[in-house]
Formats: structure tokens, sequence, C-alpha cells
């Protein structure tokens, strides 16, 4: 895969791990890359958070929909705050698909 780069410096391609977490800690220890470490910051890491709201799992819509919400951090509330025009441009789908998840996100009793 080719990239066009204005710097004249070379594309560096990181891979992603996705770890999922089934304890209930929700905070996983990552340490930083060698590269980008000082030398007091060796033995330090990076705590990241993971909070997604579970309730989106109950929604009767397809779980590749429950996943791009949790991704984009939406939760219950957040869905009947936004409304699905909101939804729609936040997720970039189409406008009939984030009515669905609205409507079965209004139709649960939370």
């Amino acid at each position: 895969m080719e990239t066009s780069s204005n710097n004249n410096e070379p594309n560096v391609y990181y891979p992603i791990t996705i770890i999922k977490n089934n304890s209930s800690n929700s905070q996983l220890p990552l340490p930083l890359p060698p590269s980008s470490q000082s030398q007091s910051q060796k033995s330090s890491s990076i705590k990241l958070a993971i909070s997604k709201d579970e309730r989106l799992g109950y929604l009767n819509i397809p779980k590749g929909l429950i996943e791009l919400l949790k991704i984009n951090d939406f939760t219950i509330e957040k869905i009947l705050e936004y409304g699905p025009s909101k939804i729609a441009e936040i997720l970039v789908i189409d406008n009939y698909v984030a009515q669905i998840i609205f409507n079965e996100t209004n139709n649960k009793k939370y």
C-alpha cells in the first residue's frame, strides 16, 4: 500500500493489537514503545480505560452496528440525546440505519 507524504519522511506502519478484557478491572497497562520513552519513563506505562456501554449488546441490531457504536463511545443515553441525524453524521452511515438504531434504543426500557 503506497501513500504519499509531503514532508519526505518514510511512511511507517505500526500494527495494532486489540485486546478483549473480560475482567472487572477495565484498565490495561500498555507499555510505551522503546523509541518514544525517555530514560526516566522506561518503567512507566500508559493506562487505557475501556468504558463501553454493555447495554448496547441488548439492542436488536446487527453486531457490526453494535461494535461501531462501542468504538465511537456511544452509550444508550448518547443515542437518545443525539437522535438519528447526529448519529448518522457521527458514524457516517445512512439516515435510515441511524433511525433503526435510534428506534430500537428508544423502544427498550432501561
